[in-house]
């Protein structure tokens, strides 16, 4: 999964998160979250912990799906 960085910092930001704050409360290490703000490719397990913390819902706008070049299999 790769996610839109510039949405996820908007989010940190927003609610005043550290990386290591975000990091906790989604239950994966600091480094995963440096990749997620890097625009990185992160693993089935770090996708989980992402979709799980936001739900499929809001999860889904994070998504690059240009960038994986997939459609949105949540979207009409």
């Amino acid at each position: 999964m790769i996610i839109k960085k510039h949405k996820l910092q908007f989010f940190m930001d927003k609610h005043n998160l550290t990386k290591e704050k975000l990091a906790e409360e989604m239950c994966m290490g600091v480094s995963e979250i440096e990749k997620l703000l890097k625009g990185e490719v992160v693993g089935q397990k770090t996708a989980s912990l992402f979709i799980d913390f936001f739900g499929a819902n809001e999860a889904q706008f994070y998504v690059d799906w240009d960038a994986l070049k997939l459609i949105n299999p949540l979207s009409e």
